[in-house]
């Protein structure tokens, strides 16, 4: 007999932990862009994925799916480096890019915690892909776990975490993972 009634379930996550779940969180940040330049883009929104960059995305992607990551709703800033890297992940994902939301919730200049609202608003979803920009991930993801302001994850570009909430409400998250995009890339 287990006193904590902890006996695990097939994907090894304690099943009093998975009844409490309200909600998995993706945040997936952007893959590399090109270079600020403002006379070649002088609005920032516009500045695209280096080839690199979307060629990393790619490969990040299919450790996304050896790793058996899945998601019900994909949510993006609309900048244009954003929507390259959802638009890879929804080509390997076999999803629709119409499929695609955008927020602005997830613009760098937006306050992190309308990601609470916005997740709130879409709370029958169970699994959500949030992609994004930094700082504005870290600071979501301190958010969600109850870290402290200032509290900083090293988030390079293409990196994701996954952030399981028990309710929709600031620190209510369980960090699960941050997976640097290195790591993603060597997943066979």
């Amino acid at each position: 007999m287990d006193p904590f009634n902890l006996q695990l379930r097939s994907e090894g996550v304690p099943t009093r932990l998975a009844k409490m779940r309200a909600m998995e969180v993706y945040l997936l940040r952007h893959g590399i862009a090109q270079e600020r330049d403002p006379k070649k883009y002088p609005d920032d929104r516009l500045r695209p994925l280096t080839i690199e960059g979307l060629e990393r995305m790619r490969e990040i992607v299919r450790g996304m799916l050896k790793l058996g990551v899945e998601f019900d709703a994909v949510f993006d800033s609309g900048y244009t480096r954003a929507r390259q890297t959802t638009e890879a992940v929804t080509d390997a994902y076999r999803i629709d890019s119409s499929d695609i939301q955008t927020t602005p919730a997830l613009e760098p200049d937006h306050n992190p915690a309308e990601v609470l609202a916005l997740l709130e608003a879409n709370k029958a979803t169970k699994r959500v892909l949030l992609v994004g920009h930094e700082p504005h991930l870290s600071i979501t993801v301190a958010l969600l776990i109850g870290g402290r302001d200032g509290d900083a994850f090293d988030f390079k570009k293409g990196a994701l975490t996954r952030v399981d909430m028990q309710a929709l409400k600031k620190g209510t998250g369980t960090l699960m993972y941050l997976l640097p995009p290195k790591v993603l890339r060597k997943i066979r």
